[in-house]
């Protein structure tokens, strides 16, 4: 996951704060405004089936705005060390310029490297490293097992709650010689039936606390045996139905080390009385203007898909989340059990892995 770039550029933010101790009192009604910067994330995604292009261009220190500005009408092109190009000048409503590879001339290989550039209303030009599609060990399988998680409860007392701890089991040896580097992104899909007897599957990116990462350097074998992903709390999406996808993804040495840092950074998140983090290094660069403030990371990588089922008696058929129960509240909170398609990521259909 992904962490967003807001979040991340937040936590940069508090680490330089905490480092500086920020206690002088501050006109911002006469503070000198910082240069605006820009933070630049794309992604070449080489799947079994399908290959995709996405780049975001956000702009920072906007005064009209406290949230990063994604920018729409910039030039952004996917290029590839063999001359081939693909160019795109507008992006959606959403500020993501993206492309299925299906649906292009584009062609991407292992071994080929693959880069991308910017070209900004202004003229200027932001450019990121070569990367290159690595091998991609063969994928293995996941496994879950009942477990406890430290959650804060009222009073601020810590307890523990149930939970689901999830491994996986995977080879990391890519090629003859050479072990992979190896990082994992996480969708969950459940299903559930709301007051009405609709049934919805719900569908989302999973927001893990934590990066996952494995650097197949490490590993005294070619192999990994129910190594830890992560921990999830029990609740609704657990009741009727739940699907763990994961994407597994054959890293670069450079992109490796970009996701290290960040994982080192939300380790640290816990006080601003750590030690600042510095900044988290980019692969991006302007060759028109070299003193830029730029963030950011544009990655090529090759992606394998796993899927875990948890059926709703694995789970000990536990009781329906809806209806729910009878609130003494002249207006009550809506909740899913109200209408569950209005649930973010929510379909009547499917999805098309779906079988129970």
């Amino acid at each position: 996951m992904v962490m967003s770039n807001k979040r991340l550029f937040l936590l940069l933010l508090l680490a330089v704060c905490s480092w500086m101790t920020c206690l002088d009192e501050i006109d911002i009604a006469n503070a000198e405004r910082p240069e605006v910067g820009y933070v630049v994330q794309g992604k070449l995604l080489m799947g079994t089936a399908s290959s995709l292009f996405e780049a975001t261009v956000e702009q920072m220190f906007v005064y009209t705005s406290n949230i990063n500005q994604r920018i729409r009408d910039v030039q952004v092109t996917l290029v590839g060390d063999d001359g081939q190009q693909l160019v795109l000048t507008s992006a959606p409503i959403d500020g993501v310029y993206r492309q299925n590879l299906a649906q292009s001339e584009f062609a991407v290989a292992v071994g080929k490297k693959y880069r991308l550039e910017v070209v900004l209303s202004s003229g200027e030009q932001l450019v990121s490293a070569w990367e290159e599609i690595m091998p991609l060990p063969e994928a293995g399988s996941l496994s879950w097992q009942f477990d406890e998680l430290e959650v804060v409860g009222a009073g601020e007392v810590a307890m523990l709650a149930p939970a689901l701890a999830y491994r996986i089991d995977a080879s990391v040896q890519a090629s003859e010689g050479s072990k992979a580097q190896l990082r994992w992104e996480f969708i969950d899909a459940y299903k559930i039936t709301d007051d009405l007897g609709a049934v919805c599957y719900v569908e989302n990116p999973f927001q893990a606390s934590e990066v996952i990462l494995l650097d197949g350097a490490e590993v005294s074998g070619d192999t990994v045996a129910d190594y830890p992903l992560f921990k999830s709390l029990i609740n609704q999406k657990h009741i009727e139905g739940y699907y763990l996808t994961a994407y597994q993804q054959a890293l670069t040495p450079n992109s490796f080390a970009y996701w290290k840092e960040v994982a080192a950074l939300l380790e640290r998140e816990g006080t601003v009385f750590d030690n600042p983090a510095g900044l988290i290094s980019t692969n991006m660069e302007s060759p028109t203007n070299p003193e830029m403030l730029l963030f950011g990371q544009f990655s090529a990588y090759q992606q394998d898909t796993l899927r875990l089922y948890i059926s709703r008696e694995d789970m000990g058929s536990p009781t329906f989340y809806c209806p729910r129960p009878p609130s003494n509240q002249p207006m009550p909170p809506i909740t899913i059990c109200d209408g569950c398609i209005d649930a973010i990521g929510a379909a009547y259909d499917k999805p098309f892995y779906w079988e129970e």
